[in-house]
């Protein structure tokens, strides 16, 4: 039995617990049972989700405020959403980009694709740009960055709050450094045989990261 103490939430019997079950990532507040108990939850809290008939259907991140109430984020409601769970999906992002590019340039994670929900992750060789965007993953920024520093070459860490669906979470707008020094200029990115430049301390501040 996991050590952690989950709060469970039920599925309404209009919800599609099936296509939930088989990998649709999201949970509209509309399906779930949102009581004044679950109303409390902080934004961010992972929760068991189960379905009307209480069977468990595994582990989300809730956001009671949104319109998508329930990211899911693993099928074993015994995981802890800890650093290493963080790190082994980090370390299986790279394996599927390592085909296509030469060079560690590229989005790293892509949201619900690499089992992320809401989660950006766009890499510039030893820099890691993360657009956190989703209660879940804002709240465990700290322990995500750290994840991010065992992946081989990292070894600064910001963050580009600049995406939009981040209002729709009740999140801020505030970009920053989270570990390690970023470049004082601009980082070259080879690209399709040409070398382009990113501003990535400009683009902290206006989100036109890339």
């Amino acid at each position: 039995m996991t050590q952690n103490i989950y709060p469970t939430m039920r599925l309404r019997p209009n919800a599609a617990a099936q296509a939930i079950r088989q990998g649709f990532p999201w949970i509209y507040n509309n399906e779930m049972v949102l009581d004044r108990r679950s109303k409390k939850l902080p934004a961010g809290s992972v929760v068991i989700v189960e379905d009307c008939e209480r069977r468990p259907i595994g582990l989300g991140g809730i956001n009671p405020d949104s319109k998508i109430a329930v990211r899911m984020l693993d099928r074993d409601i015994e995981a802890e959403i800890n650093q290493t769970w963080f790190l082994k999906r980090l370390n299986t992002a790279p394996h599927l980009r390592e085909v296509l590019f030469e060079q560690p340039f590229y989005r790293l994670v892509h949201a619900e694709a690499d089992g992320m929900p809401g989660v950006i992750i766009d890499r510039f060789g030893s820099l890691a740009v993360v657009q956190p965007n989703a209660a879940w993953a804002e709240q465990r920024l700290a322990v995500l960055s750290q994840a991010l520093l065992e992946v081989e070459g990292i070894t600064c860490v910001l963050k580009n709050a600049g995406g939009r669906s981040r209002a729709l979470e009740g999140l801020d707008s505030r970009n920053d450094i989270l570990i390690g020094e970023p470049p004082e200029t601009t980082v070259d990115v080879p690209m399709n045989g040409a070398v382009y430049k990113a501003d990535l301390i400009s683009g902290q501040k206006n989100g036109s990261l890339f």
